[in-house]
């Protein structure tokens, strides 16, 4: 082997005047060998810094940004939910040595009251849940099940004047009770106490339930419940920062922390139950309570991008499709440089709403895996990396014969965000569909019932998914998908994040992911960015959006629109030492922690 060597006095005869020069013409092999060293080391080191700041911009965003205190950041624990009042008491759970399960159970049964339109214990919704100590995620389904008496054609009626038809059997009760078994520490009843005194005393009427009332006005003055519920003494509907008791509801709630959740599927609460709701022209029997099982789902849809890696529920929600998202545009290396100018935010929205439009379109394929385990392979399918990379997004042009489904836009659902202080962390959304369900409020129990059943897709349209089509004991497709994102080295909770806003939930949860963790913006940014939805073949933007994005986009052949329907998200990020959430202004509410 060749050993290239210089001596001691080789190196301090060489001239000072003609140094290269002169040792060179001596030694021309060497000066070769060392020019090619030399040429190479420094080849080696673009490439190296090259690939280290490409990893660093499209994989995460700096952790030292000062502007996150755009946010409410605490350094032990918090809670994010649509009402301040609930995510305080969630908070003071916490505070008490709760777990982020028993603050999720406390908040959501407080939100139940302060946006009782969106959300209760009449309705279902789904758990994403981390263990710190363990690594262990865990998926809670507790959505609503058709009635065992349920029909394809079960809706083709006047529901006007059978609305029960439209209530699923309510599955929120049984997903707290799991929940509670498996990771709650304070007593069931504790949990209960704090909305049990707001019931009884009377709640502040918020802007969003105010709205709600006023966009509902018809149906609250046509069914009588409503109208004991919502209107003052003057037969006028309560107006914001009105009071409203439910003295009803809270007797229920009392009734269901000392005897617990069977009192309401199989005792002496369900006999009630069962009966308001035929009265209302519905089919859910006494077995359908008795029978419902929450699901402790076996697997969620995990994956990695990145630096991190994503849980969230697997189908019948909105996971395989978030799932589609990112694989669709991990290539992309988004960053804040994708964002940087016009002409690259337009290019980047536009990837996006290819990506969004054609992740939706697997929905067609999917139902639930409870009914029939082909759905497991399509998940497994859709998901992987091949079939993402087998669509190409056209950069100069939108390809809308992609097609998409048909909107369904509901306003009746919640999402809450929790990091507690041993870095656990739950996601939870829970919905009744529409504002206030199936306007079906029990006289007996307070309980406003859901609408889910209308989540089903309708058997005499040749477009929907046959597969979601009713059937009983079957649970209708959701896109709803509270998400849980960790840092993948050191397994710590990253983000918790999650919406409301019927077909345009996992979307909304897609752009926020991306504004905070890609393009780099503040948690309160990442929320407040004006959004886009993508109903049908159209794409409809939120005011407030770029305008040189929108004609941008206009040029790349979208058909563009401003008419969207509302959204929400709960955001939680962690920057460094400081756990930074951020309540949608779109609906009100803040969070709270310590």
């Amino acid at each position: 082997m060749y050993m290239f060597s210089v001596s001691r006095e080789e190196l301090i005869s060489v001239p000072q005047a003609d140094t290269l020069r002169s040792f060179c013409r001596k030694n021309k092999n060497r000066c070769l060998l060392v020019a090619g060293i030399a040429g190479l080391i420094l080849l080696l080191f673009i490439i190296t810094i090259n690939i280290s700041c490409s990893k660093n911009t499209a994989q995460h965003c700096p952790e030292n940004r000062t502007h996150h205190t755009l946010a409410d950041c605490f350094f032990n624990a918090v809670v994010a939910s649509d009402s301040s009042t609930c995510s305080e008491i969630g908070r003071d759970i916490l505070h008490q040595g709760g777990s982020a399960v028993d603050a999720a159970i406390a908040t959501m049964l407080c939100v139940g009251l302060y946006n009782i339109h969106s959300m209760g214990i009449g309705g279902g919704g789904v758990f994403t849940i981390y263990n710190k100590t363990t690594g262990n995620v865990e998926i809670i389904n507790a959505r609503e099940t058709a009635p065992s008496k349920a029909t394809r054609t079960m809706l083709m009626c006047d529901i006007k004047t059978k609305p029960g038809l439209l209530i699923g059997v309510p599955g929120e009760l049984r997903g707290y009770e799991m929940a509670h078994q498996r990771h709650g520490r304070l007593p069931w009843k504790k949990l209960f106490e704090p909305s049990i005194k707001l019931a009884r005393e009377g709640i502040t009427v918020s802007r969003a339930l105010a709205n709600a009332i006023k966009e509902e006005k018809d149906s609250i003055l046509y069914y009588d419940t409503l109208r004991k519920m919502f209107l003052d003494s003057y037969n006028n509907t309560l107006e914001e920062k009105a009071t409203v008791k439910f003295p009803v509801l809270a007797d229920t709630y009392a009734r269901i922390a000392e005897e617990g959740v069977d009192v309401f599927y199989n005792g002496d609460l369900s006999g009630k139950i069962v009966a308001d709701i035929q009265a209302a022209g519905g089919i859910i029997t006494a077995e359908d309570l008795k029978n419902y099982k929450a699901e402790w789902m076996a697997y969620a849809t995990n994956f990695t991008i990145g630096d991190y890696i994503f849980l969230a529920p697997n189908a019948p929600f909105g996971g395989p499709v978030l799932t589609r998202i990112f694989k669709i545009l991990q290539d992309y290396s988004f960053s804040s440089e994708s964002v940087s100018t016009p002409a690259k935010r337009t290019l980047t929205v536009h990837r996006m709403i290819e990506a969004f439009r054609f992740a939706d379109l697997e929905k067609l394929n999917l139902g639930d895996p409870l009914k029939k385990n082909k759905y497991y392979e399509i998940v497994k399918k859709i998901t992987s990396d091949s079939v993402a990379k087998e669509f190409k997004i056209n950069d100069t042009h939108t390809q809308y014969e992609y097609g998409s489904l048909p909107p369904k836009d509901d306003h009746g659902t919640s999402h809450l965000s929790i990091i507690d202080v041993d870095g656990n962390a739950v996601a939870v959304t829970s919905s009744i569909n529409d504002y206030f369900g199936s306007k079906v409020a029990s006289p007996s129990t307070g309980i406003l019932f859901n609408n889910q059943m209308e989540d089903f897709s309708d058997c005499n349209d040749p477009v929907v998914n046959q597969n979601n089509w009713i059937e009983p004991g079957k649970r209708p497709l959701s896109s709803m998908c509270p998400t849980i994102i960790l840092n993948k080295n050191t397994k710590k909770v990253k983000m918790v994040v999650g919406a409301e806003g019927g077909t345009n939930i996992t979307t909304t949860v897609a752009q926020v992911i991306l504004n905070s963790l890609f393009f780099c913006r503040s948690p309160k940014d990442a929320v407040k960015e004006p959004r886009v939805q993508v109903p049908m073949n159209q794409t409809n933007v939120e005011e407030g959006f770029d305008e040189e994005v929108f004609k941008g986009l206009e040029e790349k052949g979208h058909i563009m629109g401003k008419k969207t329907e509302p959204t929400v998200a709960q955001l939680i990020v962690r920057h460094a030492d400081k756990l930074c959430a951020v309540s949608d202004e779109r609906k009100g509410g803040s969070p709270a922690g310590y």
